[in-house]
């Protein structure tokens, strides 16, 4: 006996089946998510010059031994020069593409590439950067060939979930250096007192406060509100430099007490991007470690210092002994619920191998490659960096237990 197909009929049925298995697929990675802790890892910017696999090998499984977790973040304070490629204008913060195969091999998955260095080979760093890291399959934010583009949310998939990234930078930013619609470069929030643009460049005494730019302000919320529903959880970077009404160099040379903690601007900014849909904010560029915030079942890591601390020797202004002392931040969800924080205090190098130049701020040489790179600080001095953070972060009613080498925050009921 003959059989006969009606093909509409095949095919809505064959529509629904499909359907019904996508929807059982989307609620089981769902749920997947939902009922798996995550843990995310937080490192200080890395600011390397070179290959550390090459020119520092020993120092490889130490810094893997740091970067433990689902997703591994830091910044990537240079800018990625090619062979043959050099600059002599002013900064000169170059890597080779192989220092992010560097960051690769010590754990890291997910950077940002907003730092106020990005533009220090102009328009041809920030898209070699770019080039680079998509070759090596980082999920990155912060910069791009357009405002949309550096705008825009990078999207980390795990097993455990996708985590979205938003990076932006204010302060410092190199002229030429802000993406636009038809220019690359970073996702830059302006900030502004007074009616004067406060880039952190020149002193600003009497000004009125600080406040983060109403365009670029909307742009950054509305990346984040757009990540919040795309991913299961969203990580907010900013890499700051504006911290009061003087300029950067004068609040470090003078040692002022505003290098210590985030400006009154920066916090309620942080809110603000939290009330949008952070689940993390995490801040770089003091270069110092500053306290953590918890708002609203959130935290804000306010600085996070150094992880990855290439710093040539002209540069004495940003060479106190704080500068190469930091920890490393082990987040913890459960689904969108914060579940743990602990920190693992650092040391980095502050001697490297070989002679270094003091004369020549380019100088790319093995003293500065294989000067601070990060071990674990033991003993008296992880105590004293943990108190230290743990001191810095008491304004915000954040209390910190330190056990031996390690601390944890203390999380209220319901977070």
């Amino acid at each position: 006996m003959a059989t006969i197909f009606n093909t509409g009929r095949v095919l809505a049925i064959a529509a629904c089946l499909a359907a019904l298995f996508a929807n059982v697929c989307l609620n089981g990675a769902a749920q997947t998510a939902n009922s798996t802790a995550i843990t995310i890892t937080l490192a200080g910017q890395s600011m390397i010059r070179s290959d550390v696999r090459e020119t520092a090998p020993a120092a490889v499984p130490v810094i893997q031994g740091l970067l433990k977790g689902d997703v591994v973040f830091t910044n990537f304070e240079a800018a990625v020069a090619e062979e043959g490629q050099t600059v002599h204008e002013g900064r000169g913060f170059l890597a080779p593409p192989e220092a992010l195969d560097a960051l690769r091999r010590f754990g890291f998955n997910l950077l940002s590439l907003s730092g106020n260095h990005a533009f220090d080979l102009r328009v041809t760093g920030i898209q070699n950067t770019i080039r680079e890291a998509d070759r090596r399959k980082f999920v990155h934010a912060g910069t791009g060939n357009n405002l949309a583009e550096a705008a825009a949310p990078g999207y980390l998939r795990t097993p455990k979930g996708t985590i979205a990234l938003i990076a932006s930078a204010s302060g410092l930013i190199a002229p030429g250096g802000s993406a636009r619609a038809d220019r690359p470069g970073v996702n830059e929030l302006r900030v502004e007192a007074g009616g004067k643009e406060n880039e952190a460049t020149i002193d600003l005494p009497g000004a009125p406060g600080n406040t983060p730019n109403p365009e670029d302000s909307e742009r950054i919320l509305g990346s984040i509100r757009e990540a919040r529903k795309q991913a299961n959880l969203v990580i907010v970077y900013q890499h700051n430099h504006v911290f009061g009404n003087h300029s950067f160099a004068t609040i470090f040379t003078e040692g002022m007490q505003e290098r210590l903690a985030p400006n009154d601007w920066l916090m309620k900014w942080t809110h603000l991007e939290v009330d949008a849909g952070a689940d993390i904010v995490v801040m770089h560029g003091a270069p110092l470690l500053h306290g953590v915030e918890i708002y609203h079942g959130k935290p804000i890591f306010y600085d996070l210092g150094n992880f990855i601390y290439n710093l040539p020797p002209t540069l004495t202004y940003i060479h106190e002994p704080m500068n190469w002392e930091s920890a490393v931040a082990y987040v913890q969800f459960q689904a969108k619920n914060l579940q743990s924080i602990s920190f693992r205090p650092i040391v980095l190098n502050y001697v490297g191998e070989g002679q270094p130049d003091i004369h020549n701020e380019y100088a790319n040489n093995q003293f500065l490659q294989t000067r601070g790179l990060p071990s674990p600080a033991t003993g008296t001095r992880a105590g004293y960096i943990l108190e230290r953070l743990a001191e810095f972060s008491k304004p915000f009613g954040t209390k910190l237990e330190v056990k031996g080498d390690t601390a944890e925050i203390r999380l209220k009921t319901g977070n």
